[in-house]
């Protein structure tokens, strides 16, 4: 159980040149990764209690509709809502800087983006359900504590993926 102070350095400079390298794709990258995980969260919205759906709008906000009427029901802000995905450049980052072999960093790098993909649309599904949910009850804390965690505090959830992808690399 011994982390030794040069894998961590390497690992720390490759991991901020990796993790800047991925914030200069991100905008690029996001439009369709949000399609993405929309598809995924719509195949869920539509068969729950109150069936609604997301679309994107060209800024990347969330528009929902109510099914059947696919009648507007509310937006969710673009700003909000790329800090949702940010981990779509943290996870990357975290996975292609561990100090393994590239073929297994490649591996897990394929493994993390399919897990991330479906956390994505996890949490599509708990923000829009959460956000009703706060619409009609604002001091509800469940909802709020819901809607933080999968909104902004997403991001604890690429941290949580790296380290149970990677704690056998470290811990030997």
């Amino acid at each position: 159980m011994q982390l030794r102070a040069r894998r961590l350095a390497v690992f720390s400079v490759q991991f901020l040149v990796l993790f800047m390298g991925f914030l200069l794709i991100y905008p690029a990258l996001l439009p369709a990764y949000n399609s993405i995980a929309l598809a995924l969260a719509n195949a869920v919205l539509s068969h729950l209690p109150t069936p609604m759906y997301v679309r994107a709008a060209p800024d990347n906000s969330w528009h929902v509709y109510r099914l059947p009427s696919q009648k507007l029901y509310f937006t969710l802000e673009a700003d909000y809502l790329n800090l949702v995905y940010l981990n779509l450049a943290l996870l990357p980052a975290l996975l292609l800087a561990t100090p393994i072999p590239y073929q297994q960093r490649l591996k897990l790098w394929g493994w993390g983006m399919l897990i991330l993909v479906g956390v994505h649309a996890l949490s599509v599904v708990a923000i829009v359900r959460s956000e009703v949910c706060v619409h009609y009850d604002p001091d509800n804390l469940g909802c709020n504590v819901i809607e933080g965690l999968f909104g902004i505090g997403g991001q604890l959830f690429a941290v949580a993926i790296w380290g149970l992808l990677t704690w056998r690399y470290w811990f030997a």
